[in-house]
């Protein structure tokens, strides 16, 4: 069994218990186990940063204004 596997089986196993330890869910389990972890190793979308702080700011909450325009000249 290779390590991803193992983490799959812990997960199925945890989502088992989770629910009372119903009988004959091993399969449903072991590929909603299997579907979270694909979606934990899921590369995520690039945000921007906001400034040299490192802060994330997803493009749609982003400050909106008058880019390149100084704030006295309206």
């Amino acid at each position: 069994m290779d390590d991803r596997d193992e983490l799959i089986r812990r997960r199925a196993y945890a989502i088992w218990e989770s629910e009372g330890r119903p009988e004959g869910q091993d399969e449903r389990h072991w590929e909603q186990a299997s579907r979270e972890l694909a979606e934990r190793e899921r590369p995520h979308p690039t945000q921007d940063a906001d400034d040299d702080t490192g802060t994330i700011v997803a493009p749609s909450t982003a400050p909106h204004g008058k880019a390149g325009r100084p704030a006295d000249e309206s």
